[in-house]
């Protein structure tokens, strides 16, 4: 049954209009230390894969209401196309996301990027206007990996950035990859490519998180062992195994009452079980699920 909550304030505090300000935020929203929010809008319906531009925005509480302010609009080439996923404050502050799309970087095509936004040299980052995009990696949809999804970066204590995408990798069915600071620019590095309809799954949707051993964990949208031919996907982990990782199935759904296909991310509680979400099975309407 569901249980009474609490009397709640509702509050609409900006309605896109599909002009400069972006439409269609798809992902969450990111807070800073001041109270500001940080978001991304898609620019076409969320679940289409045609190319537009989007943009990254900030809000900010200005009296009673919120003020927003476009911090990129994306150009839909080199710049990266359609961010689908959070930004996120990085180690020195300024902010870090991916675009599915643009970049330039899949032989004509356009496989995603990884980019940073960061305000003017010696001025507050409170201060609106003059913020440079610099992309940090153009993904070719090759060995590299292909189309960074709904999954937000994650970083780790050294500096180093993760994330996953939906396709490329060794086999063409999605990877987890690694960033590392180098020389004045970035490496990228696939941790890990996943296979079609392989046992621990194929098409990470979602991005990673880590434990406190410099574990890594997240799901994948197809795959593992399930009736249906696509699967019913999986969550897994990454352990750091030499100089490379090894992959752990951890579950994998069976759409038997435990649902199918987690699009979203994984979350840990203080006593290191995860939780998480499937977006179909146990009758269509998905379930919540506890690891």
């Amino acid at each position: 049954m569901a249980q009474p909550g609490q009397a709640q304030t509702f509050n609409v505090i900006h309605n896109f209009t599909g002009g400069g300000d972006g439409e269609n935020p798809c992902a969450g929203l990111t807070i800073d230390a001041s109270g500001n929010l940080y978001g991304t809008t898609f620019g076409t319906p969320c679940v289409t894969l045609a190319s537009n531009s989007g943009t990254v925005f900030r809000l900010s509480k200005k009296s009673s209401g919120w003020v927003l302010t476009p911090l990129h609009n994306f150009q839909g080439g080199s710049d990266g196309a359609g961010p689908l996923s959070r930004v996120v404050i990085g180690p020195d502050g300024s902010l870090y996301g991916t675009t599915l799309e643009g970049g330039e970087g899949c032989g004509g095509g356009s496989c995603g990027t990884v980019f940073n936004l960061r305000p003017p040299p010696h001025v507050s980052p409170n201060i609106f206007g003059g913020w440079t995009e610099t992309v940090l990696y153009r993904f070719s949809g090759g060995y590299d990996g292909g189309g960074p999804g709904l999954g937000d970066l994650i970083f780790d204590q050294a500096g180093n950035i993760y994330g996953t995408t939906i396709g490329g990798g060794v086999y063409g069915w999605g990877a987890v990859f690694k960033m590392a600071p180098s020389a004045g620019g970035w490496t990228e590095s696939v941790l890990y490519s996943f296979q079609l309809n392989g046992p621990e799954g194929s098409m990470p949707v979602s991005g990673v998180i880590f434990d406190t051993s410099g574990n890594l964990y997240g799901t994948t949208n197809w795959g593992g062992n399930c009736h249906w031919a696509g699967g019913c996907g999986t969550v897994f982990q990454l352990t750091p195994s030499g100089s490379g990782w090894t992959v752990h199935l951890l579950h994998s759904f069976q759409d038997s009452g435990d649902g199918e296909n987690p699009i979203g991310g994984l979350t840990f509680d203080n006593s290191g079980n995860l939780y998480g979400t499937t977006a179909n099975g146990s009758g269509g309407g998905g379930t919540l699920f506890e690891l």
